[in-house]
């Protein structure tokens, strides 16, 4: 008797799963080409919208400035505060002019050699007797006679007007860009600004235009003999990184309070701007400040606060002479509600004076910072590059290698970043590049992902297709031997299919039958009679029926399928489809009541798998003609189940049955055997 394959079983297609090398020389150029074009889109991103990428800049620059190796403290500039101390012993601020004077007389006795006086002196002084008298004249029609006083000693202006143009001091004032301030007054500097002959006004077009001024009352103005602007410049995380030293105001160039503090210290007398490729730079006899094209001086900040002393030990002469001879010296303010907040990346309290102190501490130590103006097309070059770069490589690049590639390229962009920074002072950001990298790994690592995983798909595809045709190979072989066809497996695994859903309806088995378990139970429902196998041909082909000898031979067919079952699990471990078709070919036999076999389990002691086949095997063989039976109707057949509720069948079970059972005759008429059985089971023929 020649081999049959199961009718209705399909043939199994072959599908390719590991890729010829054509097909990897084709998945590697879509790899690169991916590659390439992610890298050239994000990095003219970059250059056209640099925005996206300067916050990110920022915080990776103030990480890398915060590497950098310590200096030893700076001993200049000195900042004299008025601080609490001061207010306590001289009264709240303002103090009367007369006060103040006698402060930077102090200053300048102790030989300081330049001043920057932080403060804006916009109002008369109102305690001044010259000033009250005036009050009460105009408010009150009282003349006050100021004869008893000497002329010196009316005006409080006057009193500080004289150390301010006798001294080296540098009076602050504001620029204003909204038109908030007025024309009225000129700040004044012996420095001047000298353009380069090769640059003319065109270096200075980035540098910003001051539409007005607020400046201290024309005495004192007029008095001090330099000024300079106090404005800084936050970035738009509202750290100061950087800060202008110069401006335009009238057509004129001006210096910044630290800048004009560190020319009257220094005695120099101008300074030449012209361009560089940072931008600007400045000349300052024979140091170079390098400058943005907007003229701002970026700032490498000290991880220490500069020395102060209070105020009011200046003016109680208990400050040693060599603290502020010889010194650049700042006045400014650190008692509460005076002081105004500048924070950096490395100090959130850093007030207005700090930073003023940390411009003169750069140019005195000449330790500049600087990002040259070609920083922007170099982070570029390098990004498009190592990008390009990096696409070949993990086109080519095995797991490991994907990973190692990536990390040494970003190692090499961040360390050579770093290098400049710390040797050169030059601010080359690897954000740009790094970012671009991780993009390219991103995007390549998904692609191959995606392709293993389509990869994984067909092959677990066909491992399934193959477990399929095994399992419908082994229930054949004992369906061969059996006078059952092979449509009975199709059948009763599409009975357990149907009756688990709708089981799983039900609260209590809505978690056990989960998608996951009836496919399994789908899987695993034809090899419920592979024990069959070993029944002799005497007792399994019989065409009558069976004697009590015979039927406990039929019975083993249980025990040796599960035997074979486990002797397979024995090699494979724990598995769950293994563990379900053992549940399914060792209890489909048992009955609900206990009088099944092979083991007479009982209730639910039977497992849900096998109470579940039992009910389907059943419907199948009284619908099915067998040599010592005709089938039965479907009508007869549900009778019969239902009868058996309670005692061979789970009576939950045999409830979800009734209410589908109508299911249970479509799938029979889908995979009948012949013409006769489905008049059979239609009631359409008569039965014997």
């Amino acid at each position: 008797m020649g081999w049959r394959w199961p009718t209705g079983f399909p043939a199994a297609q072959t599908l390719p799963v590991e890729p010829d090398q054509q097909s990897r020389a084709r998945e590697r150029k879509i790899a690169f080409a991916l590659g390439a074009t992610l890298t050239l889109a994000w990095c003219l991103a970059g250059l056209c919208f640099p925005d996206l990428l300067e916050r990110a800049e920022n915080v990776v620059a103030d990480r890398q400035v915060g590497l950098l190796p310590e200096h030893p403290p700076s001993r200049e500039p000195v900042i004299v505060e008025v601080d609490e101390a001061s207010l306590r012993a001289f009264g709240q601020w303002p103090w009367p002019r007369y006060q103040v004077a006698k402060l930077l007389e102090s200053i300048s006795e102790a030989g300081a050699v330049g001043v920057g006086v932080d403060a804006l002196f916009a109002e008369r002084d109102r305690t001044s007797p010259a000033e009250i008298a005036r009050a009460l004249q105009r408010d009150f029609n009282q003349y006050l006679t100021l004869e008893a006083l000497p002329p010196p000693q009316r005006d409080y202006d006057r009193i500080l007007a004289a150390p301010l143009a006798q001294g080296p001091f540098v009076l602050g004032y504001f620029l204003s860009f909204d038109k908030t301030g007025s024309g009225s007054c000129t700040p004044k500097s012996a420095s001047g600004a000298i353009l380069s002959a090769q640059d003319g006004d065109g270096a200075l077009a980035g540098v910003p235009q001051a539409t007005g001024l607020i400046c201290s009352i024309p005495i004192l103005g007029a008095a001090a003999a330099y000024a300079g602007f106090t404005n800084g410049l936050a970035d738009d995380d509202g750290l100061y990184r950087r800060t202008p030293l110069i401006a335009r105001w009238n057509g004129g160039l001006y210096p910044s309070l630290a800048l004009q503090t560190f020319l009257t210290a220094t005695g120099i007398q101008q300074f030449v701007v012209d361009s560089s490729a940072s931008g600007l730079r400045l000349r300052l006899g024979d140091l170079i400040v390098p400058l943005d094209a907007t003229g701002n001086l970026l700032i490498r900040f000290r991880n220490h606060r500069y020395e102060s002393i209070s105020a009011a030990d200046v003016m109680a002469g208990k400050v040693l002479p060599d603290r502020l001879r010889g010194k650049m010296v700042l006045l400014g303010f650190s008692a509460a509600g005076l002081h105004e907040y500048r924070p950096n990346p490395l100090d959130p309290l850093f007030t207005g004076v700090q930073l003023h102190a940390a411009v003169l501490d750069n140019l005195a130590n000449r330790n500049f910072l600087q990002r040259p103006a070609f920083a922007r097309a170099l982070e570029a070059i390098v990004a498009l590059l190592l990008g390009w770069i990096l696409a070949l490589l993990l086109a080519r690049a095995g797991p490991t290698a994907s990973a190692l590639w990536p990390a040494t390229l970003i190692t090499a962009v961040v360390g050579s970043s770093q290098f400049l920074l710390s040797r050169y002072g030059l601010v080359v950001s690897p954000v740009l590049p790094t970012a671009t990298l991780i993009l390219v790994l991103l995007a390549l690592s998904l692609l191959k992902f995606g392709r293993e995983y389509l990869r994984s798909q067909r092959l677990a595809r066909q491992i399934a297709d193959g477990q399929d045709a095994i399992i419908e190979g082994f229930c054949t072989m004992s369906e061969y031997r059996d006078p059952e066809t092979g449509f009975h497996i199709r059948r009763t695994q599409n009975y357990v299919k149907a009756l688990a859903l709708r089981l799983r309806q039900k609260r209590r088995y809505r978690r056990q039958l989960d998608d996951a378990m009836i496919e399994l139970l789908y899987k695993t429902a034809p090899l419920h009679d592979i024990g069959k196998i070993g029944i002799r041909d005497q007792i399994l082909l019989k065409p009558d029926r069976l004697t009590d000898e015979e039927f406990a031979v039929m019975k083993t067919h249980t025990t040796i399928g599960g035997e074979v079952v486990q002797a397979i699990q024995a090699h494979l471990g724990p598995n769950a489809f293994l563990e379900t078709a053992a549940e399914i070919i060792l209890g489909h036999q048992e009955k609900w009541d206990g009088s099944g076999y092979p083991r007479a389990l009982k209730g639910e002691e039977i497992p849900l798998a096998a109470r579940l086949m039992a009910l389907a095997d059943v419907y199948d063989a009284l619908i099915s003609r067998r040599v010592y039976k005709p089938g039965f109707p479907h009508r007869q057949a549900v009778e019969l189940i239902a009868q058996g509720s309670g005692q061979h069948f789970d009576p939950e079970l045999v409830n979800a049955f009734l209410d589908i059972h109508e299911e249970f005759r479509d799938i029979a008429l889908r995979f009948l055997d012949d013409d006769e059985q489905r008049q059979t089971l239609l009631g359409e023929a008569k039965t014997d």
